[in-house]
């Protein structure tokens, strides 16, 4: 059945927020675009194609996937740096600040600062010594003109999860669409995050983080809603310890970019 196909990450948050009677999203289209985006970078960091540091994308694999979702988004990428000017080499003084004695850098810090790099000039010089791929950038590159959706849709389109919907128009013309292909296909990413929590079980990296998005997309109030409060304070609990900093960092950029949106 195609219900029982595996999905990934990005594929389970399209289908919990198309789980409805007639196929329609439950979340508006901004959030949903953001989440989508948000999932496919998340996937390229799941399978070792690329690492986040400080809000920059940097490829960790010259491999393509056979992935219609996620080998688009790493030529992409790959044709980027391509077109990029070559760096220049480092100055004598971005040498100096980047090698200079651990022993002398703390020794100028505050006791309460001492997790930090300083100056802070060191830092940044050390990290642009590499060019990566602005994280904002990208994710609204994949949110607008829904290029995330389009990619999971062929995904989903391979595994027979979802099916094309034709309706007639009242005032003439057909309205197509691609909607979940049954009810358990939809419901089945919720429904096991929920049966977890339900049972005081750990979810899974990949739960967790889908998850995490249900809730700065908005979906949660859907998706999860059937939780008691204290299954939510426990998905509370073990999103706080369970997320790895890439997961965080992304589901943070996400927040912010929906976040900022609904102030407009």
């Amino acid at each position: 059945m195609p219900s029982a196909v595996p999905t990934r990450l990005t594929d389970n948050l399209w289908l919990a927020a198309h789980d409805s009677v007639d196929g329609r999203p439950h979340i508006g289209d901004w959030p949903l675009a953001v989440g989508l985006a948000t999932g496919l970078l998340a996937e390229l960091g799941q399978y070792r194609y690329c690492e986040l540091r400080q809000g920059e994308l940097f490829r960790t694999n010259a491999d393509l996937p056979d992935d219609p979702a996620l080998a688009p988004l790493l030529t992409k990428m790959a044709s980027e740096e391509q077109s990029r000017p070559p760096l220049p080499p480092p100055t004598a003084r971005g040498r100096a600040r980047a090698s200079g004695a651990a022993e002398e850098i703390w020794g100028r810090l505050p006791a309460a600062q001492s997790g930090r790099v300083w100056p802070p000039q060191a830092q940044d010089e050390h990290r642009h010594r590499r060019q990566g791929h602005d994280l904002r950038e990208w994710m609204s590159y994949l949110a607008y003109a829904k290029r995330a959706e389009d990619r999971v849709i062929a995904r989903l389109s391979r595994t027979g999860l979802i099916r094309l919907d034709e309706r007639r128009r009242l005032l003439g013309g057909t309205k197509v669409r691609y909607v979940p292909y049954d009810s358990v296909a939809s419901g089945n990413p919720a429904n096991a995050i929920s049966a977890a929590l339900q049972r005081n079980f750990a979810l899974t990296t990949s739960e967790l983080l889908l998850a995490g998005l249900f809730l700065v997309t908005g979906l949660h109030h859907y998706a999860l809603s059937t939780l008691a409060p204290e299954e939510r304070s426990l998905l509370t609990r073990q999103l706080g310890m369970g997320l790895d900093p890439m997961s965080r960092e992304l589901l943070k950029a996400a927040d912010a970019a929906v976040g900022e949106a609904a102030m407009r």
